[in-house]
């Protein structure tokens, strides 16, 4: 099979590029095509010559992954099955808001090994790692679909956990930072994980996008219950790596909070999660759980809610209800399973 182009960085599609007689400014002409001006064949670069169209036809493949279906909700979202080349499928999730914030929710893995008990996702298991092209090709596949509009915000919480994917994830950011080709800020860039904190650490030193803690509870007895990877980096690791984080600048650390009726949503709980982020610049954002088959669990009433914000408002703490986006075609948080 023909290597792809989107599995390569800038310098390393430079080198390859060098070995069948091109200049090293092809190596951009060929990212900007294919991220800038969306090209789907080598044919389109006509800033190329032909003979070194025809070279690129010979030597690389342009993308990896084909989009399988595409499932429209009520309010808008979009749902995108992809078929990868191995026959492995995952879901990405386009998200416009009347505010005209256009989100893509990327995943990162087929699958994921977290095992949380919220997640569909979870239930799967992990089947692999995402290549940094499987990665890029998802937003390529949600612009292609979208000419139109202008994408504006980026979020890596689909399927899988994306500090499991680190080299993947970190080279996939830096071609999506890149200025020369999709040019998206940092500031609008999130990355969500569960709480791997050794690779939490790995991940700040190589890049400066916003993280996204999923929390889902204030103390380890219940988290542990939720999300067993907190039985291998409790809450005081997490927090420790939380606090560190938050001295440096605009580094404000954002929890996400899903809100499961009766489990994780009493007030007492509240005031536990006020004393576990004293001291910490946070964000909050509460999540309605999004029902699925399989589980038990309901979503918590909105006075529940209501009343929870109030609390975490109280406390200096901003506090966001996240919406429920895609629910009717199981496109929400926590619903993707392919």
């Amino acid at each position: 099979m023909k290597p792809v182009i989107t599995n390569f960085s800038r310098s390393a599609l430079k080198g390859e590029l060098a070995t069948l007689g091109l200049k090293s400014f092809a190596a951009t002409q060929v990212l900007q095509w294919l991220y800038q001006k969306r090209a789907t064949s080598f044919e389109e670069m006509t800033n190329l010559s032909a003979e070194n169209r025809q070279k690129l036809a010979e030597h690389f493949q342009i993308a990896s992954t084909k989009v399988l279906d595409i499932k429209n909700s009520s309010d808008g979202t979009c749902l995108f099955l992809f078929e990868l080349a191995d026959g492995k499928k995952i879901e990405a999730v386009y998200i416009p808001a009347e505010s005209g914030r256009k989100t893509i929710c990327l995943s990162t893995q087929v699958g994921c090994a977290m095992d949380c008990t919220f997640c569909r996702t979870g239930q799967m298991g992990l089947l692999r790692n995402l290549t940094q092209g499987e990665i890029l090709e998802q937003v390529l596949a949600v612009q292609n679909c979208f000419p139109e509009e202008t994408i504006t915000n980026l979020v890596f919480m689909g399927m899988g956990e994306p500090m499991a994917n680190i080299p993947a994830l970190v080279s996939s950011l830096e071609i999506l930072q890149d200025q020369k080709l999709f040019n998206f800020s940092r500031r609008k860039i999130t990355v969500s994980t569960a709480g791997l904190v050794p690779k939490m650490f790995e991940f700040v030193k190589q890049s400066n996008v916003h993280l996204a803690i999923s929390l889902h509870a204030p103390n380890n007895a219940l988290r542990d219950q939720l999300m067993p990877i907190n039985k291998r980096y409790p809450l005081e690791q997490l927090m420790e790596f939380c606090r560190l984080h938050s001295k440096g600048p605009r580094n404000r650390v954002t929890f996400e909070y899903v809100m499961l009726k009766k489990v994780n949503d009493s007030l007492e709980l509240c005031k536990e999660l006020v004393q576990l982020l004293a001291g910490i610049p946070s964000k909050v954002n509460l999540i309605p759980f999004n029902p699925f088959p399989t589980v038990d669990y309901q979503p918590s009433d909105n006075n529940t809610i209501k009343q929870w914000v109030d609390i975490l408002y109280h406390a200096g703490i901003q506090t966001n209800v996240r919406a429920n986006r895609g629910r009717d075609i199981l496109a929400a948080c926590g619903q993707l399973a392919a």
